[in-house]
């Protein structure tokens, strides 16, 4: 019975590595509403608490030196917040980092905004009753090292977080310091 659980565990792992992470209806090819433009790709994307959306966007042609990643947040159709303010190539946007853990793991894009850091993130592994496998995606706020909000996603998000899509942006590894939010 251990050696399954490991062999599991290795499974969810692996996949975590080889494929974007991914969560709820993302997986069935439906994409929540979001920020971005019909010209650009939907990195990221969920319904928040209020009526607001969380993206992260970029242009459909994006690469460390070329294109642009954005966070943008707020209503539906007017972001109260786009991180970096202007279109900026990935590699100069953002950092991101991977966590892996017993039955799972994640994904996470850390912006900045001076002292403010913004954790866009989406993970799985089991936190459900009995350890149950269950998803989580949404944002962190950071001030000073220390989480001020954690606006979860509500129902289903779309991601591309991860290796590849790290990879392919430029992305640089954010210190190891950010931890899943509870």
């Amino acid at each position: 019975m251990r050696s399954m659980r490991r062999v599991f565990a290795c499974a969810v792992l692996l996949a975590l590595c080889i494929a974007p992470c991914s969560a709820g209806a993302a997986q069935k090819g439906a994409r929540p509403a979001h920020h971005c433009g019909p010209d650009e790709a939907v990195i990221f994307a969920c319904p928040t608490a209020g009526d607001k959306l969380l993206s992260i966007c970029a242009s459909r042609q994006y690469g460390p030196d070329a294109g642009f990643l954005q966070y943008r947040y707020g209503p539906a159709g007017k972001p109260e917040l786009t991180l970096p303010a202007a279109a900026t190539p990935p590699a100069g946007a953002a950092k991101s980092g991977l966590w892996s853990f017993s039955g799972g793991g994640g994904a996470y894009v850390r912006f900045l905004s001076g002292k403010t850091a913004y954790y866009v993130y989406a993970a799985i592994g089991k936190w459900g009753k009995k350890g149950a496998v269950r998803e989580k995606a949404g944002v962190a706020v950071e001030k000073d090292g220390r989480v001020t909000a954690n606006i979860l996603c509500r129902g289903a998000a779309a991601s591309e977080l991860g290796p590849e899509f790290f990879e392919k942006a430029g992305l640089e590894a954010a210190d190891p310091g950010f931890a899943l939010p509870d």
